[in-house]
């Protein structure tokens, strides 16, 4: 009797053990994504001699991984050439990339890495990452629109920064020039799905 109780019991266990990973929901894999630098824009607005005042970097890539069922976990490293800048003036530019700025020759890249996204609704989410300028890393956080496609995703939001963080804008250059502590950093950045 007690081998016939036991028979069942173990057969009922390998029924079970067929059925609920049938039952289970599934989750799909992260998306890796390439960014397409063709097809983005990072661009800023800051206060110079207390007029509002545009820029951008022309030159940058990045790279990182999505899972809709695991925000959480996604992954992003943006490297933008800090040489690149373009502020719609040669002079301009050629300082910006200067020791007192974004010293290129020393510091080639700025770098953004985001740790994590909470959702907040809709296509909305909270991003948290960091930030690197001249080899200062800070915290960063801020909302993003983020539209996936099959093979295309598209985020953009805005990032503000205190330049005086990232020693942007030391030195001399602040008796000749005034400019605003405040930078708002706009980005439109569209990927495709390299899986």
């Amino acid at each position: 009797m007690e081998k016939r109780v036991q028979h069942r019991i173990s057969g009922a266990l390998a029924v079970l053990l067929t059925i609920v990973p049938v039952m289970l929901p599934t989750t799909a894999a992260a998306t890796e994504w390439a960014l397409a630098p063709e097809r983005s824009r990072i661009g800023f607005e800051y206060q110079q001699n207390r007029k509002p005042t545009e820029g951008m970097f022309t030159r940058f890539d990045g790279e990182g991984e999505f899972d809709p069922a695991a925000p959480a976990h996604a992954t992003l490293e943006l490297r933008i050439e800090s040489g690149s800048i373009d502020l719609n003036d040669n002079l301009a530019s050629a300082f910006a990339t200067s020791a007192e700025w974004f010293d290129s020759a020393n510091h080639p890249l700025v770098t953004y890495r985001l740790t994590s996204l909470e959702p907040l609704g809709g296509d909305d989410y909270k991003a948290q990452g960091t930030l690197t300028i001249r080899g200062r890393t800070r915290p960063i956080e801020t909302t993003i629109t983020l539209v996936l496609g099959a093979d295309e995703a598209h985020a953009e939001g805005v990032l503000d920064i205190d330049r005086r963080d990232y020693g942007l804008g030391v030195g001399p250059s602040a008796i000749f020039v005034e400019i605003g502590s405040e930078v708002a950093v706009h980005f439109e950045l569209t990927a495709a799905a390299a899986r």
